[in-house]
C-alpha cells in the first residue's frame, strides 16, 4: 500500500470512468471544467486498477476546507483497503 493514501472515511462514493466521462458533458460548465481536469488526470491512474478494484471519490471533511486545507480526487479500493489514492482539487 502506498503512504501517500487517503484515511478510508474519506472515501465518498464509489465511481467508474465512464460516470467521470459523461460528467464531463454536466450543465453546469464549473462541474464540467472539473470532470475534465480529474478525467486528464485520472486516465493514468487508473491503470493502476486491477480486475476487482473499485474506484472511488474521496474528500477531506469539510472543516478541512472550512481551513483552506481540504483537498478530494480518486482512490483505488482493493480488497476493502486503499491501495493509491490521488489529489484532483485543494484550496
Amino acid at each position: 500500500m502506498s503512504e501517500q493514501t487517503v484515511p478510508k472515511e474519506w472515501l465518498t462514493e464509489k465511481t467508474t470512468m465512464e460516470e467521470i466521462v459523461a460528467t464531463c458533458a454536466h450543465p453546469d460548465p464549473q462541474i464540467a471544467v472539473v470532470a475534465k481536469h480529474y478525467l486528464t488526470q485520472a486516465t493514468g491512474f487508473v491503470d493502476q486498477m486491477q480486475p476487482g478494484d473499485e474506484l472511488w471519490n474521496y474528500s477531506t471533511p469539510d472543516s478541512f476546507w472550512a481551513s483552506n486545507q481540504g483537498d478530494a480526487g480518486l482512490a483505488i479500493v482493493r480488497d476493502d483497503e486503499i491501495v493509491e489514492s490521488v489529489c484532483m482539487v485543494r484550496n
